[in-house]
C-alpha cells in the first residue's frame, strides 16, 4: 500500500521547526530576539491555536444548526453524504501528489485506529446532539479530553510523564465536566431532560474520548511525515461503513432530494471546513494544546444556541461552560509563555 507525498530540498534541523506564518502575525523579528528558532516556534504556537479557534467557532454554529434540523431529519443520510463527499475529495487531492512513500506497519496501525476512532468520535457527537443541549453535549466532550490526551500522549507518543500543571489543568476541567452532568439530570439544562438524553450524554462522553485519541493519532501520522491530504483520504472508511449499517437505504434518495441544500450547510460547517482548519492547528502544536483550546467550545456554542428558538438559555449552562473556559484560556496562555 502506498500513499503520494511531496518531497522537497532537506532542510536543516532549525528551518523543520519554523512556519509559513506572515510578519503581521508574529513570524517577523521581536525587537528583543532576532528571528530564529524561538521566534518561529512562537509564531508556530500563536497560529496553531488561532485555526484550532477558528475550528471550535465555525463548528459551533454548525453544531447548534445540525442539533435543530436532526429533530425531524434522519442524521445518518446527511453524515453518510458528507463523509462520502470529503472522503472522495481528498483522494483525489492526495492521488495528485507527486512521490511516493510507503506504508510502515506502525503507520497502517495508526490509520486503521484512526478510522475506528472517528467513526465514534462523529457519531456519537451528532446522535448526542439530537437528545440533549448542544452546549453540554460539547462540554461533556471537552470535559474528559485534556485528562484523557495527558495519558494518551504519553503512552502512545511516549511523550514521558506529564507536567504537573497540565495534570492539574485536565482534573480541574473534568471536575467541572461533573457539575453538568448535574446540570443535565436535574433539569436545569436548556433542553428538557428525555427519556433518551441520558443516552445522548454517555454518547457525548464516549464521542470526547474518542476525540482525544483521534488527535494523538493524527499527530502521530503527521510525526511520521503523512500530509493533511493523506490523513483525510484515508480517515473515515470506517465511519462510512459503519453509517451503511445504520442509515436506511430506502431514504436516502428522498433524504436528499428533501434536504441536499441543508445537508450540504451541516457537511460544509461541522465536518469539511472544520477538518482542514484542526488538522493545520493539529500539525502546529501539541494534541494537549488542541484540547485546551477546544475547551472554549462550550461557552461558544451556548452563545449560538441564542439562535435556536426550542432552547431555553441556562444560567447553569452558562457557569459551566465559562468555567471551562477560564481554566483553558489560561492555560493556553502559560502555554504561550513557556513557547516563548
Amino acid at each position: 500500500m502506498t500513499f503520494q507525498t511531496k518531497r522537497g530540498p532537506p532542510r536543516s534541523k532549525e528551518e523543520s521547526t519554523g512556519t509559513d506564518a506572515p510578519a503581521w502575525f508574529g513570524g517577523g523579528a521581536t525587537p528583543r530576539q532576532p528571528q530564529g528558532k524561538g521566534a518561529r516556534l512562537t509564531s508556530r504556537f500563536a497560529l496553531g491555536v488561532l485555526f484550532v479557534a477558528l475550528y471550535v467557532v465555525l463548528s459551533a454554529a454548525g453544531e447548534v444548526y445540525a442539533a435543530s434540523y436532526f429533530q425531524q431529519a434522519d442524521v445518518f443520510v446527511a453524515l453518510l453524504v458528507s463523509f462520502a463527499a470529503v472522503c472522495l475529495s481528498f483522494n483525489l487531492l492526495a492521488g495528485r501528489e507527486t512521490g511516493k512513500a510507503r506504508v510502515t506497519k506502525s503507520a497502517l496501525m495508526a490509520f486503521v485506529s484512526l478510522n475506528f476512532v472517528t467513526g465514534i468520535s462523529w457519531i456519537g457527537l451528532f446522535i448526542g446532539l439530537k437528545y440533549a443541549e448542544p452546549a453540554i453535549v460539547v462540554a461533556f466532550m471537552v470535559a474528559l479530553g485534556p485528562a484523557a490526551t495527558v495519558w494518551l500522549n504519553a503512552l502512545i507518543r511516549r511523550k514521558g510523564v506529564p507536567p504537573a500543571s497540565d495534570i492539574v489543568v485536565s482534573v480541574t476541567i473534568a471536575m467541572i465536566g461533573g457539575y453538568m452532568i448535574w446540570i443535565s439530570a436535574s433539569g436545569n439544562a436548556g433542553v428538557q431532560w428525555g427519556p433518551r438524553s441520558s443516552f445522548g450524554i454517555v454518547l457525548a462522553i464516549v464521542a470526547g474520548l474518542s476525540l482525544a485519541l483521534t488527535n494523538i493519532l493524527v499527530k502521530l501520522l503527521f510525526d511520521g511525515g503523512f500530509s493533511g491530504r493523506q490523513v483525510l483520504a484515508h480517515r473515515f472508511y470506517g465511519t462510512i461503513l459503519l453509517l451503511l449499517g445504520l442509515v436506511d437505504h430506502s431514504s436516502i434518495v428522498l433524504e436528499i432530494s428533501q434536504h441536499w441544500l441543508v445537508i450540504a450547510a451541516i457537511g460544509l460547517s461541522t465536518i469539511i471546513i472544520p477538518l482542514l482548519l484542526i488538522q493545520e492547528g493539529i500539525r502546529r502544536v501539541e494534541p494537549f494544546t488542541v484540547n485546551m483550546v477546544l475547551s472554549t467550545a462550550p461557552v461558544i456554542t451556548f452563545l449560538f444556541q441564542y439562535f435556536d428558538s426550542r432552547i431555553v438559555p441556562s444560567l447553569h449552562t452558562f457557569v459551566g461552560n465559562v468555567l471551562i473556559t477560564i481554566v483553558a484560556v489560561g492555560n493556553v496562555y502559560s502555554q504561550y509563555r513557556r513557547t516563548a
